[in-house]
């Protein structure tokens, strides 16, 4: 029977974080996550850590306290540790360009996240098990290394046993730690991967951004990290691909719906963590019928992931962003708009029609500056729904993108 470890103030949902239990991508340790591949046996306790919150409120430190030996995994990343007494953990998500720009070649790719980890006393951790996305079912795991870097350098360590999810390193001396693969034949190895999908939820009408990334909860994390400043709510999908995918494939959507999508076609990439994911922007006007879709691979057409956003995911997505927010951007930012907007005659004409009349436009074009034009414009504000705010949202985007960005600290 599996335990489920807790700590006083330590659960996710305390800092504002969705927990693994919620997270769409959990997956009872390999049950989901691909079809070929067995589920690791012996699934350890699982354990929910106390989340430690940087200065900048941006990196994340995770800390649990392990009463006593046993074997456990870290409901937040996956990483794995078995101990052999009581002994108090911290670790975060390193960054891999750090380190690889001094030894970065061909011969090696990326194959996980990158730990940064202590443990006191040291000695009481026996092992560490490292999460990869890698698809082994026929391939040659001896092709697997963990990077160990500490301040002389990096030194590459083989695993003491290769499971279908993590690499297992005995007695480490714990600094930064990370799964690489061996780049030295073809065919190329197959990655778990998983697809995102997003509604922004300050668009006009219905935009979704859509991702493809391996199965990497570092990457997840900072891709929903980034989603949420936007803001944007996760839709509930399936999130796991058909089958596991190659890196530098090529993805385009297919519907029988009028969507526009941009860019055309997608490149699934080993992109780390730190670095901004490449998406998909499907956009719609009318979404009243359901929208379906599906991601397809571009050379042999074959479907690897479908979706169905129903009408009231809509509904759902003005909750959201209320909650997220508490307020809408126009409204939250007042001020600043008003004071740093310049282009007002430009935004009028994009709110001409949908959201102002013609005796409207007037009024606030008699005003002399674009501050007092602006103040003229917010007067009408509180009588606008939410599609009139996103449509001005969009209008500042336009005209006024880097203050828009900077306001939502992106």
């Amino acid at each position: 029977m599996k335990r489920h470890l807790s700590f006083s103030g330590s659960k996710a949902e305390a800092a504002g974080k969705q927990s693994r239990k919620e997270d769409p991508t959990g997956d009872n340790w390999g049950t989901d996550k691909c079809k070929l591949c067995p589920r690791e046996e012996d699934p350890p306790e699982e354990i929910n850590p106390e989340i430690i919150r940087g200065p900048d409120r941006n990196q994340e430190t995770y800390r649990v306290h392990l009463p006593g030996a046993g074997s456990f995994r870290c409901s937040e990343t996956e990483l794995g540790l078995e101990v052999r007494a009581a002994v108090t953990v911290q670790y975060r998500y390193g960054f891999w360009d750090q380190h690889l720009s001094v030894w970065s070649t061909p011969k090696w790719m990326i194959a996980g996240p990158l730990f940064s980890i202590q443990a006191e006393p040291a000695g009481a951790v026996a092992a560490i098990h490292l999460p990869h996305f890698l698809c082994l079912r026929g391939a040659d795991t001896s092709r697997i290394q963990i990077a160990h870097f500490i301040e002389e350098g990096m030194t590459l360590e083989k695993p003491m046993q290769v499971r279908p999810f993590h690499a297992v390193l005995e007695n480490p001396s714990f600094s930064l730690y990370g799964v690489v693969w061996g780049n030295r034949s073809k065919p190329p190895v197959l990655i778990h991967s998983i697809v995102l999908l997003y509604w922004a939820l300050k668009m006009a009408k219905t935009t979704l951004h859509l991702y493809i990334i391996p199965n990497d909860h570092s990457r997840f994390k900072a891709v929903d990290d980034y989603e949420k400043k936007c803001p944007s709510r996760l839709v509930s999908t399936s999130l796991r691909t058909h089958k596991p995918l190659t890196f530098d494939s090529r993805y385009v959507v297919s519907s029988q719906a009028n969507i526009e999508v941009t860019p055309k076609e997608l490149e699934f990439c080993n992109i780390q963590a730190e670095c901004l994911q490449s998406y998909m922007e499907i956009y719609t006007k009318d979404i009243q019928g359901g929208l379906e879709f599906s991601l397809v691979e571009k050379i042999n057409k074959e479907p690897i992931w479908e979706a169905h956003v129903r009408p009231e995911d809509a509904t759902l997505s003005v909750s959201s962003a209320q909650t997220q927010t508490d307020e809408h951007f126009v409204n939250q930012h007042r001020a600043q708009l008003i004071q740093r907007v310049m282009a007002v005659d430009g935004i009028l004409d994009s709110l001409y029609g949908p959201v102002l009349d013609l005796e409207q436009i007037q009024s606030i074009r008699a005003e002399r500056s674009s501050v007092e034009k602006m103040r003229k414009l917010y007067e009408l504000v509180p009588k606008w729904d939410n599609d009139c705010k996103d449509r001005l949202y969009q209008a500042l985007k336009e005209k006024h993108r880097p203050l828009v960005e900077e306001l939502e600290g992106i």
